[in-house]
């Protein structure tokens, strides 16, 4: 169902004295929008689901993407943009309000509001095995992508858009693949390595992955730089921070969101619970923290803010910054807004 025009009403109302929403102060976080399994409307297809994209626009509006297509406007409605059209992809990166990039079994697409859709890469075909090796640059739609569903999840400042492709980032401009970094198993840490689930890139155009393998997850101290030049590196860590009981390299890695300058934001998790972690220039603050990383029937409620750095409740998985604010989504009934500038 594409292009349907009306949007369903999901906000989360605050406990302000006239009953209406409360905007969450700097380390705070509050209940955006409710996105109920079962609910009537798209809150729960886009945002409350297995996240397959979350993602802000040019303008600052965030996306999400699941078995539907909406953006979150900003008073806090879900506006349906694509629904069929958006099953089964994977990544999403966000070119206009009516423009948008996601992976498709071999391909990757440019899908816009109305439903058309156009092969920006990828080759129909046998896919190519994890491992093999893949030349620097090639024409975009003659390349075979991995075993695992290629995924786009941002740009450079050039324009050019970053793709997983298992084992494999590549950057895509005008009709061309060219390869910023494969994963070994000595970089992984095992056989059968992967980009992992997750990339994201900062205002400089250095890409961030977090390498895993078959024996090992994707941790904090495993990710990867790799700036525009092509040096590759390592984003460095303290041992430990306030608000973690543990080793922060030891921590596994959900997801990543730049921070809109030169650092990025982690949702992490082990055994002493659930984190967002900003890493910038080799520090490193906790910004959030939930008891638990799986769902044990405690919800975030409609109503004030709550301390972020004590959230009573399960942090939804995936996560993208916008316009100061941290947006959390996925695996959940709701979303969440933390200001963090």
């Amino acid at each position: 169902m594409a292009g349907i025009a009306s949007a369903v009403l999901l906000g989360a109302s605050g406990c302000s004295a006239e009953g209406g929403w409360q905007e969450p102060d700097k380390g705070q976080a509050a209940v955006l929008l409710k996105a109920e399994a079962g609910a009537k409307g798209v809150a729960w297809l886009a945002f409350g689901g297995s996240p397959d994209g979350l993602a802000a626009g040019p303008d600052g509006a965030v996306y999400g993407s699941g078995a539907a297509l909406a953006e979150i406007t900003k008073d806090r409605k879900a506006r349906h943009i694509l629904e069929d059209e958006v099953h089964g992809t994977g990544g999403l990166v966000v070119l206009s309000r009516n423009a948008f990039v996601v992976g498709k079994r071999e391909h990757i697409l440019r899908i816009t509001a109305d439903g058309a859709q156009t092969v920006l890469a990828g080759a129909s075909g046998a896919p190519r095995k994890s491992g093999q090796a893949v030349p620097k640059s090639v024409p975009a739609k003659e390349v075979h992508f991995g075993t695992a569903l290629a995924k786009p999840f941002g740009t450079r400042p050039d324009g050019s858009i970053l793709i997983t492709d298992n084992d494999v980032v590549w950057q895509l401009k005008d009709g061309r693949l060219t390869r910023v970094y494969q994963v070994t198993a000595d970089s992984a840490g095992g056989s059968e390595p992967s980009v992992g689930t997750t990339g994201t890139v900062d205002r400089a155009g250095t890409v961030y992955v977090a390498p895993r393998s078959s024996k090992k997850e994707a941790t904090l101290g495993n990710i990867v730089t790799v700036r525009q030049g092509g040096t590759v590196g390592k984003v460095a860590l303290p041992k430990r921070v306030a608000e973690v009981g543990e080793s922060l390299a030891s921590l596994n890695v959900s997801w990543m969101t730049g921070d809109g300058g030169d650092g990025i934001y982690v949702h992490a998790y082990g055994k002493s619970g659930s984190y967002v972690i900003h890493l910038e220039s080799g520090r490193a603050q906790a910004v959030a923290k939930a008891p638990e990383r799986i769902g044990s029937g405690k919800e975030c409620k409609e109503g004030n803010p709550v301390d972020a750095l004590d959230l009573p409740c399960f942090m939804p998985t995936a996560l993208v910054y916008s316009s100061g604010s941290l947006i959390l989504a996925g695996d959940a009934s709701y979303v969440l807004k933390i200001p963090v500038k």
